[in-house]
């Protein structure tokens, strides 16, 4: 008997010695594997901006190209092809387990076509489709991006100087990389409203904007990372604030009609802060 228990109090020590190295031999294996780790998708659509969620810290630089093959009138929709570019630099922070920490620099290229259709005055459906790649420097990895889905538009003059916008967007989408692939719906709403500033701006009256966007993922947004594995995120929320003009301005062929920051939170700690350059819909 007490042989016994003496066997059973030696495995389970045993274990327990085991468990930390256990742990940290998974990490290391997995944190090998960093074209895995970072969410493609969410960075390609994120923005020019910052967010973190867990161990996972992101800087995004993002670039929406794109080339109007034919403006959108009564007679016909408007077609617009769309390119947008994105760089990220990720870091992962494994210090509870001393391994230093995983960098990763990424490139992602989504190439698409997007629709104009008008449905009324002011109002607007946008259907769009995008495939593309992104790239993995730090160990050559790279991953397949889509997404498919619509956003709509409606704006509505408050008097002679203000004006309300609400937009929808639903689209499915998602990315493969490696061993790793994950796919999401999301739908999102979001106002805003823009006053007269009180100034100009380049001869363009000035106005003050402020966004509300929500978004929900109905197959939820997917981070694995490092330590704790896949953390999932079903709902985020924006607010954002920025200057903006009438008549928007052109800078190599990237249209924007304001220059402002916006905050970000969503489920598990995921939170972020992005430059604001347009109305998401």
């Amino acid at each position: 008997m007490v042989r016994a228990a003496y066997a059973v109090f030696s495995m389970a020590a045993a274990l327990w010695l085991a468990a930390p190295a256990l742990a940290q031999t998974a990490v290391q294996q997995r944190a090998e594997r960093t074209e895995e780790l970072f969410n493609w998708y969410y960075a390609s659509i994120f923005g020019t901006g910052y967010y973190r969620i867990g161990e996972e810290q992101v800087a995004v630089l993002r670039v929406p190209l794109r080339y109007e093959l034919r403006p959108a009138s009564a007679e016909h929709w408007g077609i617009r092809l769309t390119m947008p570019v994105s760089a990220a630099f990720a870091q992962f922070d494994l210090r509870d387990f001393h391994l230093g920490q995983v960098k990763t620099q990424g490139l992602t290229v989504l190439p698409g076509i997007e629709l104009e259709i008008p449905l009324r005055q002011d109002w607007w459906l946008r259907p769009f489709a995008n495939l593309g790649g992104g790239w993995e420097f730090q160990g050559g990895g790279s991953s397949t991006i889509f997404s498919l889905g619509a956003t709509t538009l409606h704006t509505q003059p408050l008097g002679e100087d203000s004006r309300l916008a609400l937009g929808g967007r639903l689209a499915y989408a998602g990315y493969s990389a490696g061993s790793e692939a994950s796919q999401l719906v999301q739908f999102s709403l979001g106002a805003e409203l823009a006053v007269p500033a009180g100034f100009a701006i380049a001869e363009r009256a000035a106005l003050l904007v402020f966004q509300l966007t929500g978004s929900a993922y109905f197959k939820e947004l997917e981070f694995l990372l490092p330590s704790t594995g896949a953390m999932q995120v079903s709902r985020e929320l924006e607010l954002g604030i920025a200057l903006g003009v009438r008549r928007p301005f052109e800078v190599l062929g990237v249209t924007f009609d304001r220059i402002g920051l916006a905050y970000r939170a969503g489920d598990n700690g995921l939170r972020g802060v992005r430059v604001v350059a347009s109305f998401p819909f």
